[in-house]
């Protein structure tokens, strides 16, 4: 005989990603890779690096595409729900590869969120 225990949720509407509207730049990756933010929320992104790095759009439904030099910031406000594709256009490529994230607003859900930016996971930087 045996038994099988089963923890957790299934189902579920909570979106994917940390709750944040701040996102560092450091070591050629945006921390944290997948975040969740509220319909209107401003997201911030911090340069920590000394080299330079841009937050471009990825995706069709938003348009973007700023240099931020190291110690510098950029913003945008996320007026609509929605998951928005971000990556850095000198560190990493519109396909998601390299220095990229992912940020979802209001109950809109990442299906497929991006791993740590290790090679071990498959999000390897290139």
């Amino acid at each position: 005989m045996s038994t099988l225990f089963v923890t957790g949720c299934l189902g579920g509407s909570d979106p994917v990603g940390e709750e944040t509207t701040d996102v560092s730049m450091v070591d050629e990756q945006f921390d944290p890779r997948n975040v969740h933010a509220d319909t209107d929320a401003t997201i911030t992104w911090t340069n920590e690096d000394e080299t330079r790095h841009t937050v471009t759009a990825a995706s069709d439904n938003w348009e973007k595409d700023s240099e931020v030099p190291g110690g510098a910031e950029t913003t945008h406000t996320f007026g609509g729900s929605g998951v928005y594709d971000v990556y850095c256009s000198v560190h990493g490529d519109a396909d998601l590869s390299g220095m990229s994230m992912k940020v979802s607003i209001g109950d809109e859900t990442i299906e497929d969120p991006l791993g740590d930016g290790s090679d071990a996971d498959g999000g390897g930087y290139y």
